[in-house]
């Protein structure tokens, strides 16, 4: 029987809450740094794809006068979303940034006061506690967060699938895109090539938002999954506009 607890248990037992606090911190901060990324870049992307899209709008026209700046001004008009959409991923993400930060923040203090109050228990009840035998105290799990090698291995296997399917969804829906600006919108095959280039990271950016749910609901936050997930939305979302031959909100 413990007849007291000194120093060197309760210190022990502080390092422990830390360290499984440090790792609950890593598994919770997972996506943030994405969508800071995301903030900070969707509003340049934009940008650019409107400046993209008013070098493509000053293009040789001949008959009316009253006819050329129609087609101008529609070139202009059109130039301009991606700017608009650029401008609302990049305050959706930031939102989204902010608010989770904030969320971590509590859940660190809380942390931070649950590990407190049981050195205070600790420090309070001496006495109270058996020390087994040393098979008794280990136990057949894991310590103090510790994970099973079996499950760092299948979660890294997990990742480089995630990787590899966004890796091949990316550039089928880029193709989707531009085979849709080449047929519906009669474009040479250069500007639908790069009208793709500026599409496609756009709508990238915005299937982040519907996959976000589903990557802490469904997959409880795996590492890839989020990536993954936006790419197969993008996909769809790119295959769908080919099928229907029309831009979808």
């Amino acid at each position: 029987m413990l007849q007291q607890f000194d120093s060197a248990i309760l210190e022990a037992v502080g390092r422990a809450s830390k360290r499984s606090s440090a790792v609950v911190h890593e598994q919770m901060r997972e996506g943030l740094c994405g969508l800071a990324t995301i903030g900070s870049l969707a509003p340049w992307v934009g940008i650019f794809g409107t400046i993209m899209g008013i070098v493509t709008s000053f293009e040789g026209f001949s008959g009316p006068k009253w006819n050329i700046a129609a087609a101008i001004f529609e070139g202009l008009s059109r130039a301009m979303w991606f700017t608009a959409l650029g401008l609302v991923v990049g305050l959706v993400a930031m939102w989204s940034f902010e608010y989770l930060k904030e969320e971590l923040s509590g859940l660190d203090q809380e942390m931070e006061n649950a590990s407190l109050e049981l050195l205070n228990q600790l420090s309070r009840f001496p006495g109270r506690f058996e020390v087994g035998s040393a098979s008794e105290q280990r136990g057949d799990g894991p310590i103090f967060g510790e994970r099973p090698l079996d499950d760092l291995r299948g979660e890294d296997k997990l990742l480089r699938r995630c990787l590899f399917l966004a890796a091949v969804a990316l550039p089928l829906a880029w193709l989707a895109q531009a085979s849709r600006y080449f047929v519906g919108y009669s474009l040479f095959s250069i500007e639908a090539i790069r009208a793709a280039f500026v599409t496609v990271p756009i709508m990238f950016g915005l299937s982040y938002l519907p996959a976000y749910p589903l990557w802490r609901k469904v997959f409880s936050r795996r590492r890839g999954a989020l990536v993954a997930l936006a790419a197969i939305i993008c996909l769809f979302w790119s295959v769908a506009e080919l099928v229907l031959s029309r831009d979808l909100p």
